[in-house]
């Protein structure tokens, strides 16, 4: 791929993700995160990585892209959010002690995760490494940071797309289809992962449902 077209591919993820992580609508937010599936698909085919870019197109933007929406409520005849967590916030206001006492812990890791490509030749494939860096950057920000449980399983999606990006950018020509492998293997995992915490978010709606049926009913009787 020509560098200005790796350069400008790597752009349009990083605002992709800054739209997905923090845009206040929930539904467009999921958007955004399909619209950045479809992006990373097809950083991978301008990177001749055809094959992973259709399984990132099926796993990482169709069936996750569905998950989350299926966490939101949205369905095929419903296009607003229903239930509890559509209209949930945090719920203690955010000041800066709070946000960087959240955020240390994914400082600490960035900082070992600096020193360590630091220490790594120069190598890499252009700018994958850094977009993949900032990438990370982003979702460990938003999943420090947020407390919707959706908005962390955005963020969890970002971050495992920021790794899959370091992790190909790391690969020299002899180890890429090892990594190729991993990152296949990690499109599993995080698919698995997102639709369990959806499974979950639904859970939590329906006993919290549940909660205010009983929470009126006692107090008409």
């Amino acid at each position: 791929m020509p560098p200005f077209e790796e350069l400008l591919l790597v752009a349009i993820l990083l605002l992709l993700a800054v739209a997905s992580l923090f845009d206040r609508h929930l539904v467009r937010a999921c958007t955004w995160f399909v619209i950045f599936g479809l992006t990373v698909a097809l950083a991978w085919a301008r990177l001749g990585l055809i094959w992973l870019a259709w399984l990132e197109l099926v796993l990482g933007a169709i069936l996750t892209g569905a998950c989350l929406f299926y966490a939101l409520g949205v369905m095929p005849g419903v296009r607003k959010p229903r239930g509890f967590f559509a209209h949930w916030h945090d719920p203690v206001p955010l000041t800066w002690r709070l946000a960087l006492e959240r955020l240390l812990p994914a400082l600490a890791v960035l900082a070992m995760l600096g020193a360590a490509l630091v220490a790594l030749d120069d190598s890499g494939s252009g700018s994958l490494r850094p977009g993949g860096l900032g990438l990370l950057v982003l979702g460990l920000w938003a999943f420090a940071l947020h407390r919707h449980l959706l908005r962390r399983l955005l963020a969890f999606n970002v971050i495992g797309t920021g790794i899959f990006l370091l992790l190909m950018s790391l690969a020299g020509a002899e180890a890429l289809p090892a990594a190729h492998g991993l990152v296949i293997t990690g499109l599993v995992v995080a698919l698995v992962g997102t639709a369990l915490g959806a499974l979950l978010v639904r859970r939590i709606e329906a006993l919290e449902s549940g909660q205010g049926v009983a929470s009126r009913s006692d107090g008409r009787s």
